[in-house]
Parts: C-alpha cells; sequence; structure tokens
C-alpha cells in the first residue's frame, strides 16, 4: 500500500533541513525533484533567479560554464595530474542549467546525474561567490583594516621594524617582519567554499589577512597585548570559534606571570622556556600539526561612501536652472525627497596570524608547507563536488 503525499517526506527535510547536512553532501540530491522545465524553472524562481529575464538566466549560464571549466581544470586529469580519469559524458546538457536539473533529478542514468549533481554543486558555491554585495568594496575595506596597523609599524635608525605608538613607548615590540594577505584569487576563493559543508561567501574569514613575525615566542603574545591595548583589536569583536593557539602554553603563561619573585630578564627567560600550547579550539583539520602560530579572527565596522548618493546629488544640481521636460524635472525633484544611505557601514572579518620566527620557518617548509595544505583542500573538494563519481573505479 502507498503512503499518501502527505508522508512522502523527502531526505533533504531530515538530513537537510533540521538534520545539519550541507545540501552539497546530501546523498538524493534533486533525485526525483523536477518532472519538467516548468518545476526546474520554479526551483530557479525560488532560489532567487527569474529565468524570464534575459540577463539574470545569462548570468546563470555563465556560472554553469565557469563551473564545468572548474572541474575540468581541478578535478579532471590531464589539467590535474592527481585528478579523476574519467570524462564528462556527451549528453550532458551543460547548455541550459534548466536541462541540467532535469538530469539531476532523473531517477535513472545515474552517471548523468551524478555528474549534473557535481555540476550544479560548483554553480551554487559560485553564486554565493558573485552575490556578495561586499566583494564591489574590497579595495576600500583592504585599505581601512591595514591602516589601521600601519599607522602603529615604525622603523628606528637602525632600520628594526616595531610596533608602538613611538620609539619610546613601554610595549613596544621589534618585529622580524609583517606580512599581509594579497587578494585571494577566484578560483582559490571558490575551492575554499567547496571543501567545507557550512562555508558559503559572506563565511569566509581570511581574505584580508596580517601576518606579524616575532623573534620569540614571548614577543608574539606581547604583539596580541598591544593590538588590544592600543584598541587596533577590540576584544568584543573577536570570533571566539575561530580562536586558535599552538605557539605557547597560557596556562604556564598565566603562573609565571603571577610570580612576583622575577625581574623581567628570568621572567622572559622562563616564559620562552614554556612548552608549545595543546589547545585544539578552532583547529584546522588542513593545517599540519607542526603548525605553530597564534590566530584569530576579528571583525571591524567598515564605512564606504555611496557613489550613488554623489552621483544622484551631482544630477541635482546640474538641473538647477536648465529648462527640462517636466516629467523628467518632477523625476529630479522627487530625489531630493528620497532617502539614500550615503555611508554604507556593515562588519567586515579579517585574519591575524602571529608566530615567533623559528616556527615561521618551520611552518614554511617540510610538513606544514602551504602546498600541502592546499592540495590537502582541492582533495576534499574533489570528493565532496565529485560524489559517488569520485569513489568509482579509475581505470
Amino acid at each position: 500500500m502507498s503512503k499518501s503525499a502527505k508522508w512522502r517526506i523527502g531526505e533533504s527535510v531530515f538530513g537537510v533541513l533540521i538534520g545539519g547536512v550541507s545540501f552539497l553532501d546530501s546523498k538524493n540530491g534533486f533525485k526525483g525533484s523536477f518532472k519538467d522545465a516548468n518545476e526546474a524553472e520554479r526551483f530557479l524562481n525560488a532560489y532567487g533567479y527569474d529565468v524570464l529575464d534575459p540577463i539574470e538566466l545569462a548570468e546563470l549560464q555563465g556560472n554553469l560554464q565557469e563551473a564545468v571549466r572548474f572541474i575540468r581544470r581541478y578535478f579532471l586529469k590531464p589539467e590535474n595530474r592527481d585528478g579523476l580519469s574519467i570524462e564528462m559524458p556527451k549528453r550532458l546538457d551543460v547548455t541550459d542549467v534548466r536541462g541540467l536539473l532535469i538530469q539531476a533529478s532523473a531517477e535513472i542514468d545515474s552517471e548523468s546525474r551524478n555528474w549534473a549533481c557535481a555540476i550544479l554543486r560548483v554553480v551554487h558555491a559560485i553564486n554565493h561567490i558573485d552575490r556578495d554585495i561586499r566583494t564591489q568594496y574590497f579595495g576600500e575595506i583592504q585599505k581601512q583594516i591595514f591602516d589601521r596597523f600601519y599607522r602603529y609599524l615604525h622603523r628606528d635608525e637602525n632600520g628594526q621594524l616595531y610596533i608602538a605608538t613611538s620609539s619610546e613607548d613601554p610595549l613596544r615590540v621589534d618585529l622580524v617582519e609583517f606580512q599581509i594577505k594579497p587578494k585571494k584569487a577566484r578560483d582559490s576563493t571558490l575551492m575554499k567554499l567547496l571543501h567545507k559543508p557550512e562555508s558559503v561567501a559572506e563565511e569566509l574569514f581570511d581574505r584580508v589577512g596580517l601576518r606579524f613575525i616575532t623573534r620569540s615566542r614571548v614577543d608574539a603574545i606581547r604583539v596580541v597585548h598591544f593590538l588590544e591595548q592600543a584598541n587596533i583589536i577590540v576584544a568584543a569583536n573577536i570570533k571566539p570559534s575561530r580562536s586558535r593557539n599552538t605557539l605557547i602554553d597560557t596556562e604556564s603563561f598565566r603562573e609565571l606571570l603571577a610570580r612576583t619573585d622575577l625581574d623581567d630578564a628570568e621572567l622572559e627567560a622562563q616564559l620562552e622556556a614554556t612548552a608549545f600550547s595543546k589547545s585544539k579550539s578552532g583547529e584546522n583539520s588542513f593545517s599540519s600539526e607542526h603548525y605553530r602560530a597564534i590566530q584569530f579572527t576579528c571583525r571591524q565596522l567598515i564605512k564606504v561612501r555611496s557613489t550613488l548618493a554623489d552621483q544622484l546629488r551631482e544630477l541635482k544640481n546640474a538641473s538647477k536652472n536648465q529648462t527640462l521636460d517636466p516629467v523628467v524635472q518632477a523625476a529630479i525633484d522627487k530625489i531630493g525627497a528620497t532617502p539614500v544611505q550615503r555611508i554604507i557601514r556593515f562588519f567586515y572579518p579579517f585574519e591575524i596570524q602571529v608566530m615567533d620566527q623559528s616556527s615561521y620557518i618551520e611552518n614554511e617548509k617540510g610538513r606544514s608547507a602551504h602546498g600541502e595544505y592546499k592540495r590537502a583542500q582541492q582533495k576534499v573538494a574533489l570528493l565532496r563536488v565529485m560524489g559517488t563519481l569520485a569513489h568509482e573505479k579509475q581505470p
């Protein structure tokens, strides 16, 4: 006896909506979801795209083609020597996202369905990158965040780099190096979105990054202390789940700092001799167990001026003392009556890393090399995107 419609509850309800599974990792995906193009269009409209709008449809089709190129470049041989030895089926419809949705929904022809689902997973991630409204302000975001730090970075008469309010600042910390992260390439951003179930573009926390390299581990914690004391960072704006410390044992530090029988030199020597931290807070599964650093994410309130507000004001000023069509003049007059936000404000995350010189050298080589990190990340992204296709026997 078949169940009535009210009891045909799909896996997306149990697994995704209330079960905490990412839709990209859903076992059934779109299977059985769409019978025809009309149902596929209703889904796209619910997702946020008006398929009757030629501009929006063209954007979606462009994302589809980018997804196909991305999979070929990073997940398949020969472009990726560690990729899968499989080919995209010629019967796969990669010219129309509606057709691809129908293929992803098919009850039979599992190969085409699996390929369609893989491509749509990448399309979904691309949409999140393109629809992050803050991206257009990225240059100004970087400037405002970095400027908070640059004003406290100096060099003395001997060329020594340090961070302080002045050369006489008792909280001054000498630095080996200060680095800023360049803007992440689009493919790198997309790869990062694809390798973590909870990732969407607005939740990438390391697009803006800074790194302090100090002479000692003691100086590393002193850098963090200075950043807070100078109000460069605000503890209230730290994202706790992103804080990670594998550089110092904080309990040992606290115990030594509480002692009153040590002078500054003795205290520093004993602090430097403390063990490395065993903290797992905010642990990144792709980082080497040998990676040593203090790492945390802060958020800064960014303020950018709206160019639209300036343009509307210029238009209104230019219309003065001009003889215009009454309809045009009436439309311009309404501009002043319509409030336009002149300053756009939003919080944006940035990541800070602090480490001593010996840890930095170790982090940059061998088992802690960034290349190993990226390869591990790419492998996980491949398995998530390609799904069953990645587990089929390779020739």
